[in-house]
């Protein structure tokens, strides 16, 4: 797990904006400088899911946050928001929406959240290391 005591590589705090999503994404360039990381396509991707859920499942905006303590230890990204109901994966796709949570946990190495009495973050973790030794 990160050392999360230390400042976010990233921080991008965003309103209740559809256009948020494209920028918390844009945020996490910095940490991607080689064209083929392992993680880039997965760590953009989960991260659109958890800020249009904060979107889409709450009043207000957030915060996320980004560390990359390369090389030997996971990237994470959080998604802090004011609302404290709890994600769920449906046992059950949905039609329409609703596969924001399955998609991070498909795409990351780990996933969780934690509530506070302020609401909660939700985080995803992807391992550089991990992936290059699976590829292999």
């Amino acid at each position: 797990m990160t050392d999360r005591e230390h400042e976010p590589d990233v921080r991008f705090r965003f309103g209740h904006d559809a256009r948020a999503v494209r920028q918390a994404r844009e945020s996490l360039n910095p940490l991607f400088s080689e064209p083929d990381d392992v993680i880039a396509d997965d760590v953009r991707l989960a991260t659109s899911e958890m800020v249009t859920n904060v979107i889409v499942h709450t009043d207000g905006g957030g915060e996320m946050r980004a560390w990359d303590p390369r090389p030997d230890v996971p990237l994470r990204v959080e998604v802090e928001d004011g609302d404290q109901s709890v994600p769920v994966i449906p046992d059950e796709a949905p039609a329409v929406g609703g596969r924001g949570i399955s998609i991070v946990a498909a795409v990351s190495d780990k996933w969780g959240y934690e509530t506070s009495p302020d609401g909660k973050v939700v985080w995803a973790e992807f391992d550089r290391n991990k992936r290059r030794r699976d590829k292999s």
